[in-house]
């Protein structure tokens, strides 16, 4: 039957052979119970109703042994069952094949960076070719995430301190579709946001390695960056507040810092602010909640820097 019958979306990966069946399994099952404790007692309520005050008990009986075995017994037949069929499809999801495609997935408060193979940067949208297998190495470097893509019947936990293989495989019919992924784990202030698209394409598109594509004029550019490297998480471009200062009019912007010391938001404050976020906090925002991602090269080449700041003069009123 249709996986959308039951409330999933559609079937987008390899797994879905297998996941699909036993949530069917388990809709059933719940639902034939569902109906029939329903049916009985509302039989019971009807057939056994108290007519009248001084009307006796309908039975004294407080226990039915052959009935207590038969309503253990079969719930715990049923049980087996989902754990064998659930065991069989985890250790597919367990071990990705040898010739998977290899992506470096970082998690963070609150974002994901995505380094497709050999990618220089990384990127928020994750690009896939369909019918081959492709796993992500994931790390943490702050608190419990969770990444999950529905609709290729994938999640996995990002667990600080250790590396989680997710994988999974597109199957072909699925080309040109896009589907979304999500942060399943509580994980704070913004964790509503730490959300992204995975494209299935073919592997002629794949080629061109969309994911490094980045806008030719210099302002798309900068608002390209400020998506992909995740600022937009926690800072927003229409003035709004958010977990951090707003980048509206945030060029040469005066102010305080925690420290009570006054501050103005030139090239060297942000720069500083990117690669040392604790440095220079400003007033009335917690510490710590910055990741420090980019504290580098390696996390963020200069160049983009540059071209973000380029991009924040540009919403901003005096540039």
């Amino acid at each position: 039957m249709d996986p959308e019958f039951y409330g999933l979306p559609p079937a987008a990966s390899t797994f879905a052979e297998d996941v699909d069946p036993l949530f069917e399994f388990l809709w059933i099952v719940c639902g034939f119970f569902f109906l029939l404790i329903l049916a009985i007692l509302a039989y019971s309520v009807v057939r056994y109703r108290r007519k009248r005050l001084e009307q006796p008990a309908a039975s004294n009986v407080t226990h039915h042994t052959t009935l207590e075995i038969v309503w253990t017994l079969i719930p715990t037949v049923i049980l087996m069952v989902v754990f064998a069929w659930g065991w069989k499809g985890n250790l597919k999801q367990s071990v990705a094949p040898p010739d998977a495609l290899r992506y470096d997935v970082q998690a963070f408060q609150w974002g994901w960076s995505i380094y497709h193979p050999g990618a220089i940067r990384g990127s928020k949208d994750i690009w896939v070719p369909a019918g081959k297998p492709v796993q992500f190495v994931m790390t943490s470097p702050d608190v419990l995430h969770s990444m999950s893509i529905p609709a290729f019947r994938a999640k996995r936990d990002v667990v600080p301190g250790s590396r989680q293989i997710l994988w999974f495989q597109a199957t072909e019919d699925m080309v040109g579709e896009s589907f979304r992924y999500y942060c399943t784990e509580y994980c704070g202030q913004g964790h509503s946001v730490m959300n992204g698209m995975v494209h299935v394409v073919s592997q002629a598109i794949y080629d061109t390695q969309p994911w490094a594509q980045v806008p030719e004029d210099p302002i798309e550019a900068g608002e390209y960056f400020y998506n992909t490297y995740g600022c937009s998480a926690c800072h927003s471009s229409n003035g709004v507040a958010g977990s951090g200062p707003t980048f509206q009019n945030i060029w040469m912007r005066e102010g305080k810092l925690s420290n009570g010391e006054n501050y103005v938001a030139d090239e060297a404050y942000i720069k500083n602010s990117v690669r040392n976020p604790d440095s220079q906090i400003v007033a009335g925002y917690p510490t710590g909640l910055m990741p420090k991602t980019w504290g580098d090269e390696s996390g963020m080449p200069e160049a983009d820097l540059d071209i973000i700041i380029g991009w924040m003069k540009s919403i901003s009123e005096d540039n």
